[in-house]
């Protein structure tokens, strides 16, 4: 396990087809860590980030606030273009293609907003409440929506939701090709073609993400414990082996690409590697 120096990270996020990572505190930096390397900052005054996302060309990184700015900047060190939101919670935002789309509750209801990468606003959405975006294989936007009757997905912009259905309590989270839905009891994770979930009873999660093969399920809980579980143990109710790793809740879970290392955050930074 390794410790960088990175106190009170909120995000982390992995550098597409590399093993860096960047994270964001919050104390308003953003922070550049290489496990071998070591760590250099790349930006700040940026205000807490709740959101935080990195272009396929690995050198364009976006970041949401939670006072409502966002911002564009480079891997490099920099910020390009800096912008306003009115989210007040759930938020969510990545790229797509050329294109900046964010995601979160305001006072209207849920709203998806759509900014080209340099900045200029394309479009305004009324979401259902707690629907989450997502981006296929071949990087078309889907949405969606747990119900009780399992994961609905549709394609935007020609789907849409049935006007009666329902959200269950899960809050979603898109983590590549798959969607967690946590609870205050346990876990649930769909493919993108909905239906009904692979699910684990374990309290408390606070973050969770899936490794890009699918193959494990990394965690965290509100007690600062972390636990990396089998995904093919889901559906066996087999409960994984929780080690404590802070002394406050873990604010984020991220793998790196190529799956050597487990990213997870609360008020430090702790990389973890293991062999399969």
């Amino acid at each position: 396990m390794l410790r960088p120096p990175v106190k009170r990270p909120t995000v982390v996020k992995w550098i597409p087809k590399r093993e860096e990572l960047l994270c964001a505190t919050r104390d308003g930096q953003m922070v550049s860590v290489d496990p071998v390397l070591g760590t250099r900052i790349i930006a700040d005054d940026l205000g807490e980030i709740a959101v935080v996302d990195i272009h396929d060309d690995q050198k364009t990184f976006l970041a949401i606030g939670r006072d409502g700015k966002w911002f564009v900047g480079t891997v490099r060190g920099g910020v390009e273009i800096a912008g306003k939101h009115s989210f007040m919670g759930n938020m969510q935002g990545f790229f797509a293609s050329n294109y900046v789309v964010m995601i979160g509750d305001t006072g209207k209801g849920r709203q998806m907003l759509i900014y080209s990468r340099e900045g200029e606003r394309k479009g305004r959405v009324a979401l259902p409440k707690k629907v989450v975006a997502t981006k296929s294989e071949t990087g078309k936007l889907l949405l969606c929506r747990s119900t009780p009757a399992g994961l609905k997905v549709i394609p935007f912009p020609k789907g849409r939701f049935p006007q009666d259905l329902d959200s269950t309590v899960h809050r979603l989270m898109a983590s590549h090709l798959w969607i967690v839905g946590v609870t205050i009891t346990g876990i649930c994770v769909w493919g993108q073609k909905g239906g009904q979930p692979h699910s684990m009873r374990l309290p408390d999660l606070t973050a969770g993400d899936i490794r890009h093969d699918g193959t494990y399920l990394g965690l965290g809980t509100r007690s600062g414990a972390v636990a990396l579980a089998r995904m093919d143990s889901m559906d066996r109710r087999v409960r994984p082996d929780l080690v404590r790793a802070f002394n406050a809740p873990v604010t984020s879970v991220a793998f790196s690409p190529r799956g050597r290392w487990l990213a997870t955050g609360a008020e430090g930074l702790r990389i973890w590697s293991w062999e399969d």
